[in-house]
């Protein structure tokens, strides 16, 4: 049963429904912080061209099934890249078909603004590359897909405050 997501920038509606998968990342992450690296990004995105994106997947019935943070960057080989320091997926039936939808829409994303490649950090990423298509940049080149499997190691949205630790009075 082929499934068919949505992929599309954060909004204000969709940053709660979307905690639960950044939450997984990070479990100490407060849904308030959350919200203000979300609102952080929009009031940003009002100003000039955005430094960080959010996009999500969601199914048909609007429920948030994946989600990825990207910006642009520079490789030493490369070039120009898309760079995704968070890719999630949270799909049971179909970790595919979501891993898929934002994938193509990250090759979009690259090839509307030249990069030469994206560089993705996931360990899910590699069953999605059998249906990649092989995004154009203006120069008629393709982009290339790095995989990094190494977690994220500082969430960009800042770290939680460890409370588990014995306070001094």
């Amino acid at each position: 049963m082929p499934a068919v997501y949505t992929v599309s920038p954060i909004t204000p509606d969709t940053v709660d429904a979307a905690f639960p998968l950044v939450g997984a990342l990070t479990p100490r992450l407060e849904i308030e912080r959350w919200r203000a690296y979300c609102d952080g990004l929009h009031k940003r995105q009002e100003r000039d061209a955005p430094q960080r994106q959010v996009l999500v997947a969601t199914n048909p019935r609007g429920h948030v099934q994946g989600l990825c943070l990207w910006s642009r960057g520079r490789h030493a080989v490369h070039g120009p890249i898309l760079d995704v320091p968070v890719f999630i997926v949270a799909s049971a039936a179909d970790e595919a078909g979501v891993a898929s939808a934002l994938v193509d829409d990250l090759c979009a994303i690259a090839g509307r603004m030249d990069c030469a490649a994206i560089r993705i950090r996931s360990e899910a990423s590699p069953k999605v590359l059998p249906q990649l298509r092989a995004p154009q940049r203006r120069d008629g080149r393709g982009v290339v897909v790095i995989l990094d499997p190494s977690p994220l190691l500082d969430a960009p949205w800042g770290r939680p405050q460890d409370d588990s630790l014995p306070v001094k009075t």
